[in-house]
């Protein structure tokens, strides 16, 4: 028997430990001719197929004799591990796996246990299945060889069952108190795509349901700051949710107002502007127009956007100025606004100020200040600053 692993990386195994990796097989190509015949290994193959595959931009003249020296190529390194098996055997036109070396794949075996899980009517039985599925699973199918459209394809499917099954199971074990595995099983998958952000509502589910509240409320924050950093998006609500619920739980019946007074006091007071996620962001504008029409007061809020002066839209060197000029922009709006100026990240590439108890050319000097200050530094990004004023609509 013959074990096969497609998740990750190639490598073959059998059951008295020889093996056959892809890091030892050296060559992109022979990995390709061996993973697509393991894959169609109840079927023959014809030339013409395999050809397609291997070489689908290729209009060579002779592909039967291309395809017979990288065949020459897989056997003499099947029997680096294997000396005396023919694993594959060549037909009129069309090439097979040996039927007398049965394989078992991972991926195959993954989907089985998967499938199995989904038709399961007992609730332990259901998990098991999709705990054993989700720790087979060690990553997309042959990452190093995407460029292929049947493994690109492959890979797709495969990954969005694993991102199914963590859903399923995490439910599956919050719903019997198992949060310690729930925990494992969120940071691996988060490991493994850490931009699908239904996960991270489930891992914030685990540290939650396993009393771990400190550890749950930095993930939150790191987790706004990866949305903004790579999509430019704020947390949906089911991610605000969980949290402003997390905060809720926290707070028993107190009547004390000293104790609470002091757990609302900031952990160290910190001089210049408040900077928070954009859903507190959203409640203190609330607020400020609520205070501003009940007081008269002029209120403004502004925009700041910047504009890398430096590499093509979506390089590298491009986002490498955009995330170094968010970062100085931030210290520097916090260091140089007033303690009662409220400060959020909006998008990739904006942050929003709201400017309480401000006329119109007093803001106008808070801003460009804010302008002077980020160029007076000794090594500033290399991007353009753009910022708007708006005062507050009280209706």
């Amino acid at each position: 028997m013959i074990y096969a692993q497609l998740f990750s990386h190639l490598e073959l195994s059998d059951d008295s430990g020889k093996k056959l990796s892809q890091e030892q097989i050296r060559s992109d190509m022979v990995t390709r001719l061996l993973s697509y015949l393991i894959c169609h290994r109840n079927n023959s193959i014809t030339v013409s197929e395999l050809a397609e595959i291997l070489w689908p931009d290729d209009r060579s003249e002779n592909p039967a004799g291309a395809l017979k020296n990288l065949m020459y190529r897989l056997r003499n390194t099947l029997k680096n591990s294997w000396r005396e098996e023919n694993f594959v055997i060549t037909g009129r036109g069309n090439y097979r796996w040996n039927p007398e070396y049965p394989v078992t794949v991972d991926t195959e075996e993954f989907e089985r246990l998967y499938k199995e899980a989904k038709s399961a009517q007992d609730t332990e039985e259901k998990t098991e299945n999709l705990l054993k599925a989700v720790r087979l699973y060690k990553g997309r199918v042959l990452p190093d060889l995407a460029d292929a459209y049947w493994i690109m394809s492959m890979s797709v499917y495969y990954h969005g069952i694993y991102l199914n099954a963590v859903k399923e199971l995490s439910d599956l074990l919050a719903s019997t108190g198992r949060f310690e595995e729930m925990e494992e099983i969120c940071r691996r998958a988060i490991e493994l795509d850490p931009l699908e952000e239904e996960l991270h509502c489930c891992l914030l589910k685990a540290y939650i349901g396993g009393n771990k509240q400190t550890l749950a409320t930095e993930h939150y924050r790191e987790t706004v700051d990866l949305l903004y950093d790579n999509f430019g998006v704020k947390p949906s609500d089911e991610l605000q949710n969980i949290f402003e619920e997390m905060m809720k739980q926290l707070h028993e019946q107190e009547s004390d107002l000293s104790v609470i007074q002091e757990e609302l006091k900031e952990e160290k007071e910190k001089p210049g502007a408040f900077y928070c996620e954009y859903g507190v962001f959203k409640r203190i504008y609330e607020l400020e127009i609520r205070r501003a029409n009940r007081l008269g007061i002029a209120v403004y809020l502004s925009l700041v956007t910047l504009h890398p002066e430096t590499g093509e839209k979506g390089s590298s060197e491009h986002r490498a100025a955009l995330n170094s000029g968010m970062s100085q922009m931030q210290e520097v709006l916090l260091s140089s606004l007033r303690s009662g100026d409220t400060v959020t990240r909006y998008s990739t590439s904006q942050f929003l100020v709201i400017l309480p108890g401000c006329p119109y050319e007093s803001a106008r000097m808070v801003m460009d200040r804010i302008n002077y200050n980020f160029y007076s530094l000794k090594k500033h990004a290399k991007v353009r600053i753009q910022y708007s004023l708006d005062e507050l609509d009280l209706d």
